[in-house]
């Protein structure tokens, strides 16, 4: 059996596809005009059966795949668009616990929350505020017990 059609509101057929198809082409049938075939449960358009006749030669094109910044677990293990001043305000608060890099960590960790800021409208904005905060209170913690434990010593002798 068969393909119908319906031109002016009338059927017509039953048609082989390869009659369709030069139909199509000669423009003697519409995209536009309905379809059926034993089978399909509701008329439809040629262009949806004959799609290729009408010059889809493919479908769209699959979107791109997220980038792997963009994951915040992936950002969590890995330094993946996190702001190279934050990681190393993040290590220089680590290790503030040894006193000379307290400040280095307080002076890193504000640049690095101002390079943060400044970067979060961007299409890939930079990650990392939290070690870059961690930086600026352990940074700033440290140096103030550094500097009321040498005022303290001062003030002694």
């Amino acid at each position: 059996m068969g393909t119908f059609l319906t031109q002016n509101n009338q059927q017509i057929g039953p048609f082989e596809d390869a009659e369709i198809l030069s139909g199509l082409t000669s423009g003697k049938y519409s995209p536009d005009d309905l379809a059926w075939r034993e089978g399909m449960s509701a008329w439809t358009p040629l262009r949806t059966l004959f799609p290729t006749a009408l010059g889809a030669t493919s479908p769209p094109p699959l979107p791109a795949p997220p980038k792997i910044g963009d994951d915040a677990g992936v950002r969590l293990l890995l330094p993946v668009g996190r702001s190279g001043w934050a990681i190393a305000a993040g290590y220089l608060a680590l290790f503030s616990v040894l006193l000379i890099p307290a400040p280095i960590a307080l002076i890193v960790s504000i640049i690095a929350i101002r390079d943060i800021r400044k970067h979060r409208h961007d299409p890939h904005p930079k990650h990392g505020m939290g070690r870059a905060i961690f930086g600026l209170i352990m940074g700033g913690l440290i140096t103030v017990l550094v500097s009321v434990m040498l005022l303290l010593n001062w003030l002694g002798k």
